[in-house]
């Protein structure tokens, strides 16, 4: 029995004695806790596409844990360098919210990133490498623009010279005739300003009036003047001329103006309706039809009621008139004109030549 108990008590002295590692044995592994990952947040983001002209962006949010990161959005101009940085705030219907300012055409481009609490940088919606674009829609008068510059290959500069004349003959066989030209300068604005010109011009005739002899004679009519013209697009199918004269005539400082009104496109099918009053030239006034049914030719009929060259008899003038211009090259055009009228007698023929070029 004391045999027994001397073998347990020693059996409990060698289990409460710690074991020594032997030489060359490595150290065991001591145990690591594991590290918790920061918390991120989860970002739900609609991106918008379009935007209205001086509209700002809106840019909304749905986030999981808004307050695990600080969510930012970096914008810049489409082909910008610098990225803008703005931060996204929450908004009293409880989601989150970022607004970019109104951008110019053609638009901006931007990205979604946040920071969480160890300072790490993630990745929510595109990225600076790959942004995502917003674009701005063009309003009408842009692109009306954008299509007139095309249909002009960029040409906002003209010069034209014009020359028309008629021949209204007589039937007491006096002289009942004009000859008028016109060089002209323009500027295609294209917008709601369409186009402003100015030019010189020179009428020149011969007409009959009523004397005290015994035989009618014919007297010249002229007029030497510049003028200044502006064409408005209140619709883009509405067009409106307006111009005003100032010069010299056979009877000393004179004036002028015209209007005229275009329903349709004036380098396309229209109906155009104007009047002009010369001072001591009198007046004229013309409907006009064009069409582009036979390209590259654009065609034109008028009929024409005029007191050129400042007649003092009657009945006034009365003249149909045809006329075709032929663009050449996208830059030249070329255009021709014959007329059929008369005042006071047998119908006779005029005409006239012209040509513009693009720059």
């Amino acid at each position: 029995m004391k045999i027994k108990h001397t073998l347990v008590a020693a059996l409990i002295v060698y289990c409460a004695t710690p074991v020594r590692a032997q030489p060359g044995t490595p150290p065991a592994p001591k145990a690591v806790a594991a590290a918790e990952p920061a918390p991120r947040s989860l970002v739900v983001h609609v991106a918008p596409v379009t935007t209205a002209p001086g509209r700002q962006v809106e840019l909304e949010a749905m986030i999981d844990a808004p307050f695990a990161e600080a969510l930012v959005a970096s914008w810049r101009p489409i082909g910008g360098k610098e990225w803008i940085d703005v931060q996204f705030e929450r908004s009293s219907a409880g989601g989150w919210f970022a607004t970019l300012p109104a951008p110019r055409p053609p638009g901006l481009e931007y990205f979604i990133h946040g920071t969480d609490t160890s300072g790490v940088e993630i990745a929510h919606f595109a990225s600076a490498d790959h942004p995502h674009i917003v674009r701005v829609d063009p309003i009408e008068i842009d692109r009306l623009e954008e299509i007139d510059l095309d249909r002009l290959d960029g040409h906002r500069n003209s010069v034209s010279v014009d020359v028309a004349g008629h021949n209204f003959g007589n039937r007491y066989k006096f002289k009942d005739e004009y000859i008028r030209g016109e060089v002209m300068f323009t500027y295609h604005v294209l917008r709601y300003l369409h186009h402003i010109a100015f030019g010189f011009g020179a009428i020149e005739g011969r007409t009959p009036i009523y004397s005290d002899v015994d035989d009618d004679i014919d007297v010249r009519r002229a007029m030497r003047y510049g003028f200044g013209e502006i064409r408005v697009r209140p619709h883009r199918s509405v067009f409106l001329d307006f111009r005003v004269d100032l010069g010299v005539s056979h009877d000393g400082f004179d004036q002028g103006a015209r209007g005229v009104i275009t329903f349709g496109k004036p380098w396309r099918s229209n109906v155009s309706v104007g009047g002009e009053i010369i001072g001591d030239l009198g007046g004229t006034g013309w409907v006009r039809l064009q069409w582009d049914t036979a390209p590259p030719l654009l065609m034109g009929a008028s009929i024409v009621r005029t007191d050129l060259p400042g007649v003092s008899i009657d009945p006034n003038g009365l003249i149909i008139a045809y006329d075709v211009s032929y663009r050449i090259q996208n830059r030249f055009t070329l255009k021709g004109q014959m007329s059929y009228g008369a005042r006071d007698g047998a119908a006779h023929f005029g005409g006239g030549l012209g040509t513009a070029v693009e720059f």
